[in-house]
């Protein structure tokens, strides 16, 4: 079972998502809210949950500072972002707080089907659009990731050097000559040598190198 957790003052939206979870078999909605302040203040009475949305243009305490938050209490929660902006800035700011993904609003619902099952098979939890943005601030502010301390194999250095230029997975496979499903068992190799479980935790630590 999929416990799911909201954060988002959109009454429409929060209606909209609190009817896809009651849909859906194998998912259960932990809690639903408005605000930071109001999570704060309940905090003690939920249980952690796999996945939490939450908005950034929160009233009040800021979605940003609410990631944070999450992200003290729960270590093990993916949070996904739901918002309007996508500057890089941004983007930056809440992956190194804790985030674990990146939804620009508007979208559809079947975006955060596709989100779960992402999450839930492991998989990297940002667009290709997204990341390249991020990507494009990780290089603003200078930061190198050395990879020679991981124990990579070549093939699997290769693959993150292409990951940290912003390609996705059918972009990498392309360059190396290698499939996509070869590029993500590559990734799931690469991911516990680094700690990391998703491509977002894998940009955090770049950004704490």
């Amino acid at each position: 079972m999929i416990t799911i957790g909201i954060i988002e003052d959109d009454p429409s939206l929060r209606r909209n998502l609190e009817a896809f979870i009651e849909t859906q078999k194998d998912t259960y909605l932990s809690f639903s809210l408005n605000s930071v302040e109001q999570f704060l203040d309940r905090k003690s009475t939920y249980e952690e949950p796999f996945i939490v949305f939450c908005d950034l243009g929160l009233p009040g305490i800021s979605g940003k500072e609410g990631i944070t938050f999450i992200r003290q209490l729960w270590n093990e929660t993916y949070i996904v972002v739901i918002t309007g902006t996508d500057d890089e800035e941004t983007i930056y700011d809440c992956i190194e707080r804790g985030a674990n993904g990146y939804v620009v609003k508007p979208f559809k619902i079947q975006e955060l089907i596709n989100q779960i099952e992402i999450i839930r098979n492991g998989g990297a939890l940002l667009s290709p659009q997204v990341a390249l943005k991020l990507f494009k601030q990780i290089q603003k502010q200078t930061v190198a990731l050395e990879t020679s301390n991981y124990g990579f194999t070549p093939r699997e250095k290769q693959v993150v050097d292409e990951l940290l230029k912003g390609l996705s997975y059918k972009e990498i496979a392309q360059v190396l000559g290698i499939s996509s499903t070869t590029v993500n068992d590559h990734l799931k190799n690469v991911y516990p040598k680094m700690g990391v479980r998703t491509k977002a935790e894998l940009m955090r630590k770049i950004l704490k190198t």
